[in-house]
């Protein structure tokens, strides 16, 4: 029994990995909903809080810094997205105050849900300093990541009340429950940053 412990909570560390690198880019699920379910999944005692966050944290780094390295080599894997991005119209419009405070830019965005690759693309194609990238690229990482995993642990206890009493089921929903809240916040973000842009 706690051999099999053992491999779930290791194969969770992998998921949670595997998605907080791909989410939002390949796999069709916003990055803050891994998060929430992560963050679930803590409270739920599957895995511990400080290592799920530590891999989320590297998990989306290395996904950034990809990303960043892709553009600022003119990759044509990246074409799709520097196109999406330069033809946003809030970087039409404030492209010379983005470029002046890029490393502002790059952190911001970050909290800015749907939007990841906006910073790591942007960044190398006005090829914005590395050590620049990095540094304010990861402090908001190390904000995020924990700030959301937090939102999914607290509300793990009130919703595991509401569904006490289907058991089978009670993970499932608590979940799908989540993945509900995580839509509704990134959809309240992203209208009130397409809304800033017109």
């Amino acid at each position: 029994m706690d051999h099999t412990f053992f491999l779930i909570e290791h194969f969770s560390y992998l998921a949670v990995f595997f998605f907080s690198l791909f989410s939002g880019l390949f796999i069709p699920i916003p990055e803050e909903i891994v998060l929430l379910i992560t963050g679930y999944l803590v409270k739920s005692g599957v895995i511990h809080a400080t290592p799920a966050i530590i891999v989320a944290i590297i998990a989306f780094a290395i996904g950034d810094n990809i990303l960043y390295e892709l553009t600022i080599r003119n990759n044509k894997h990246v074409s799709k997205l520097v196109h999406e991005v330069l033809s946003l119209k809030f970087i039409q419009n404030k492209r010379e105050m983005l470029e002046r405070h890029i490393g502002a830019m790059i952190f911001i965005s970050r909290f800015c849900p749907f939007l990841r690759f906006i910073a790591p693309v942007f960044a190398g194609y006005v090829k914005a300093p590395r050590k620049t990238f990095v540094f304010f690229n990861t402090l908001a990482i190390a904000i995020y990541v924990p700030f959301f995993i937090w939102i999914g642990y607290f509300f793990k206890d009130s919703f595991g009340q509401i569904v006490l009493e289907i058991s089978k089921a009670r993970h499932l929903i608590s979940i799908l429950v989540l993945i509900l809240i995580g839509l509704m916040i990134s959809r309240a973000t992203d209208y009130f940053f397409n809304k800033s842009e017109n």
